[in-house]
């Protein structure tokens, strides 16, 4: 054999070898010494992270009705850069969604844009309508023009399924949190939509192969108010509104024994599905955020401190002066002419010169500054609902004589209704102040209860026996007194009435045609489950707190009792 060929055979062995060589050694470096880190780079190669928001959290009753939820809605998306006629495109958009002409043309001639939205969630017949227009041509695909023209991308909308019912404990949620109301505000941060991540496995172009489920469901928050008594307080402020035709009124009630917030309405009010068609008084929650003078509902507090501090009776004996009570340059009147009151009988008759002399005598000014103050009077409740006012109570160095002998009668002061439920729970309870609170538990998805509410109580105001002594008397302001009209047979209740003159703002002074009619009451009397408050701006036909609002409280109290545990 020729040496030529020998040679070249020889060559041709060595460069297989060191190419097989070359292989074992790179195999070698793949599957042992680099195997660690080629699994991770194939791992990271075939899996990947998708992020997917879940829906807003669940507003719940204390029985489990739903209040609030988020439901799927479509919303529609244009391409601007793909739309070749965005004439014909917005001419045929605007006649199946009700969005100007003008609007959508801006938007769809925007060929810098490969993005926007034609309308976000629409309802369903808007949907199919948009749907409908997939196989026009300014909006067909093509070889061509292959990219979507129009699509669909579902998002959530909120839904309120009972309507105005409890509105404004509810609240809505607005398009920025910040234009959102009541627990859909304060609530913001549990409510709102958590994003979470989760695997998939790829293909070699990065496609889908599969995906875990996951749970996207949000939290539950269940709150203390009940549907059926709702309806009940909501049916019997309707039943006022009609008949007085006021300028707004409220009703609160609350479990005295521990702070929970058993109803809260409003007159008038607002559908939260549909907020921005009721003007934007309606939306207030006056409960909370509207002070008031209360007149004569004030008097209970001031006799129960006097009773407590042991400086007056039940019997003690206070001189009305024959209904005119001439103090300095002031004229107190009563709107009976009585002589000799006990305290009890100043209460029960609700005698404003009675209260004026148990507050700047019996009392003096300090004291009842610390009354008002000790009673939860000038400052917010903290309950977890946003806006709270804290009403007004004015500090101590600006009192004056007037301000002795009114404030005692319910004058120069205002309070919310809130603030008026909560103090009055203090009495009935015993003596002790408790936060009002509308959140009972939050829960998450899986069912682990995330944090839970429960009695706060703020401070001891009066001790059980001044307690017991003005639940005697204000028992006997519904039995023989201004609040006869409250009685609800087979149940002891007890409160008290009050009717405030209105300061006219031209004149800043007292009107005598435009009153606020009020009752605060409780019941059962000697074992409360329930306080309310009935507050009517302005009724017509009749003013006093006995003849309007005290009926209301005792309808509530015969028809809503069953409800609460």
């Amino acid at each position: 054999m020729d040496q030529g060929p020998r040679r070249r055979a020889g060559v041709l062995g060595v460069l297989f070898f060191g190419i097989f060589f070359a292989l074992l050694v790179r195999l070698y470096a793949i599957q042992v010494v680099g195997h660690e880190e080629q699994a991770l780079r194939r791992e990271a190669q075939t899996t990947g992270a998708v992020r997917a928001t879940g829906t807003r959290g669940v507003l719940m009753d204390s029985g489990g009705q739903i209040l609030a939820v988020s439901v799927p809605a479509e919303s529609v998306w244009a391409n601007p850069q793909a739309i070749e006629d965005p004439v014909a495109a917005a001419k045929l958009l605007s006649r199946a969604l009700p969005v100007p002409f003008d609007t959508l043309y801006r938007r769809l001639a925007d060929r810098s844009r490969k993005f926007v939205w034609v309308k976000r969630k629409v309802s369903p017949e808007e949907a199919a309508a948009a749907r409908a227009l997939q196989g026009e041509p300014a909006f067909k695909t093509s070889r061509r023009s292959p990219q979507a023209r129009m699509g669909f991308q579902t998002e959530f909308v909120r839904r309120y399924p009972h309507g105005p019912l409890m509105s404004h404990m509810v609240g809505f949620e607005g398009s920025d949190p910040r234009l959102s109301e009541g627990s859909e505000k304060s609530l913001e941060a549990v409510l709102a939509a958590e994003e979470k991540v989760f695997e998939v496995r790829l293909d070699g172009r990065r496609g889908v192969l599969d995906a875990q489920a996951v749970d996207v469901t949000g939290k539950e928050i269940r709150l203390t108010v009940d549907v059926h008594l709702q309806k009940v307080m909501e049916e019997e402020l309707d039943a006022v509104a009609a008949e007085y035709r006021p300028q707004w009124a409220v009703a609160v009630a609350m479990d005295p024994r521990s702070g929970r917030i058993l109803g809260i309405c409003n007159r008038p009010t607002f559908d939260p599905n549909q907020p921005a068609r009721s003007p934007a008084d309606a939306r207030i929650n006056r409960a909370i955020v509207f002070p008031y003078e209360p007149g004569s509902t004030l008097k209970p507090f001031v006799a129960a401190w006097a009773l407590d501090q042991g400086l007056a009776t039940p019997e003690t004996k206070y001189y009305c002066e024959n209904g005119l009570w001439v103090i300095g340059s002031r004229r107190l009147h009563d709107h009976d002419p009585y002589g000799t009151l006990t305290l009890a009988e100043g209460i029960i008759k609700s005698s404003n010169i009675f209260a004026a002399k148990c507050g700047s005598q019996t009392l003096g000014r300090r004291r009842t500054f610390e009354c008002m103050k000790a009673f939860g009077f000038g400052a917010r409740t903290e309950i977890d609902l946003p806006a709270e006012e804290d009403g007004r109570l004015f500090p101590l160095a600006k009192w004056t004589t007037f301000t002795d002998t009114s404030v005692p009668m319910g004058r120069e002061i205002s309070v919310t209704p809130l603030q008026l439920v909560a103090a009055m729970s203090a009495i009935a309870n015993g003596g002790t102040l408790y936060r009002p609170y509308v959140v009972d538990r939050v829960t998450a998805a899986d069912g682990t209860i995330m944090a839970e509410n429960g009695p706060q109580a703020v401070r001891r105001v009066i001790g059980e026996k001044a307690s017991r002594q003005m639940v005697e008397i204000l028992k006997r302001v519904v039995t023989e007194g201004t609040g006869r009209k409250a009685q609800v047979a087979g149940i002891p209740l007890a409160g008290k009435t009050g009717t405030t003159q209105k300061i006219d703002p031209a004149t800043h002074q007292y009107t005598h045609h435009k009153f606020i009619s009020s009752f605060v009451g409780f019941a059962p009397a000697n074992d409360p489950k329930i306080c309310i408050a009935v507050v009517v701006d302005e009724p017509q036909g009749a003013y006093y707190g006995g003849a309007v609002a005290a009926p209301v409280v005792g309808r509530i109290i015969e028809r809503g009792l069953v409800y609460v545990r």
